[in-house]
């Protein structure tokens, strides 16, 4: 009886063991689909990537270059939907011309992946490398065409325009108010830039004009009839000055006067100034918004000029830092052979219109090493990285990290229900 117990043990455990060097093979074989097919696909990423850089196009005038990066994705099978509908108030005609969503539906039902596209430059070329954003997605959708006919789920593909213009409301904020990304379950997003990292510090950022009107009168004959609306527009920024003590380091506030008054000789009866509010996360962010507008209100109370002030209609949030995500995508990258020693945090942080996408969906934004350290990104010496060699093989090296991520993601739903948590969890802790 034991013998047979023992073998039926044995039996069970041999085809268990079967089954899971069936799932793992079948897995590494996918993975490995999936590489190849992104190598098999570089060049012409290449070539895609190169006129990208050639064009230059600024924001919401990347006609060509998002015609393009829709052509390859229909060539790889993708739907793809251009000119995407957007609020009126944010976008002139309510029309995204240069934004783009392309869907790929994979066998049965599964998570759904997003990956983001940008591809908008700056006065000074792409400075920025959004050329080599735009291609590792392409890489990336590239791969994953290659398996999604026996692969669970859907990968969305969005081209996002103007990204440098993001905190006007163009872009992604533009495109998620329209509802493109319904639906998400994780976003996937890269950037070039002087290191490899996952470092998802964006800081949440709202800014918005502070006017003040007050009474003309003649300067020096009859200061004391006027009121100084300039004067208040300066007791505002000392009154901020005064609050910075009792912010967290991490507030920034900045701000200029944009109109101070026409002549010396005549008591200025309008001043203006615009701020800008940021910080590590948009709750923080917001609570040192809203103490910015008191001080325009005390400097209303003590001036006597009227404040004229608008809540902005757009602003930037934080993204939200996922560890289990993260995790996800640091194991695909040193899987490929970056270093752990290569992978480094940032010690500066700035905003993106990304922060709008990674306070809605969980997200992960990978960036890559293009250029030596210490190369400032918008610099001509990061425009120059953005073209060479050097840059395009990290950027393969991207594209295969996101797609074999996302892999991971689609085939595995547990995973994508422990990021979800994750996220939900580490939201609403936000600012405490």
């Amino acid at each position: 009886m034991r013998f047979a117990q023992s073998f039926r043990a044995l039996r069970i455990f041999l085809v268990l063991s079967f089954i899971g060097i069936l799932l793992a093979t079948s897995a590494w074989g996918d993975s490995a689909r999936i590489t190849s097919a992104i190598d098999a696909a570089s060049a012409s990423c290449k070539v895609v990537s190169q006129k990208i850089h050639e064009w230059k196009e600024l924001g919401q005038q990347e006609f060509k270059s998002s015609a393009l990066l829709m052509e390859e994705l229909r060539k790889l099978g993708y739907k793809v939907t251009g000119d995407l509908k957007a609020p009126e108030d944010l976008v002139k005609g309510g029309i995204l011309k240069t934004a783009f969503k392309a869907e790929l539906q994979g066998k049965g039902p599964g998570p759904t992946i997003t990956i983001m596209l940008e591809y908008d430059a700056l006065a000074n070329g792409h400075s920025c490398g959004h050329n080599l954003i735009a291609t590792s997605g392409l890489l990336a959708a590239a791969g994953l065409a290659k398996v999604m006919a026996d692969t669970p789920g859907r990968v969305m593909v969005i081209g996002t325009p103007d990204e440098e213009r993001g905190s006007r409301g163009m872009g992604k904020v533009a495109i998620l108010e329209g509802g493109h990304f319904d639906g998400t379950d994780v976003a996937l997003i890269t950037h070039g830039g002087d290191r490899w990292s996952l470092d998802q510090r964006f800081l949440a950022n709202k800014r918005t004009f502070f006017g003040f009107r007050g009474k003309s009168a003649h300067a020096a004959a009859a200061p004391h009839m006027g009121i100084n609306a300039l004067r208040a527009v300066i007791t505002m920024m000392n009154n901020i000055d005064s609050l910075r003590e009792h912010l967290r380091q991490d507030v920034r506030i900045h701000g200029i006067i944009t109109k101070g008054g026409a002549v010396v000789n005549v008591v200025p009866d309008y001043a203006e100034a615009e701020f800008s509010v940021r910080a590590l996360d948009t709750a923080t962010m917001e609570d040192a918004f809203k103490k910015v507008v008191n001080c325009a209100k005390a400097a209303e109370l003590v001036s006597g000029a009227k404040l004229e002030f608008k809540e902005p209609r757009v602003f930037l949030t934080a993204p939200i830092d996922v560890p289990p995500l993260t995790a996800m995508m640091r194991n695909q990258i040193t899987t490929l052979g970056v270093p752990e020693s290569e992978i480094k945090d940032f010690d500066s942080f700035g905003s993106s219109d990304l922060g709008r996408v990674g306070h809605a969906y969980p997200t992960v934004n990978l960036f890559f090493k293009i250029a030596p350290e210490g190369t400032s990104l918008h610099s001509d010496a990061m425009r120059e990285a953005a073209a060479s060699e050097e840059g395009w093989k990290a950027t393969i090296t991207a594209g295969k990290a996101v797609a074999l991520t996302a892999y991971d993601l689609l085939t595995h739903p547990e995973k994508v229900k422990t990021v979800q948590e994750s996220f939900k969890q580490l939201k609403a802790k936000e600012g405490k």
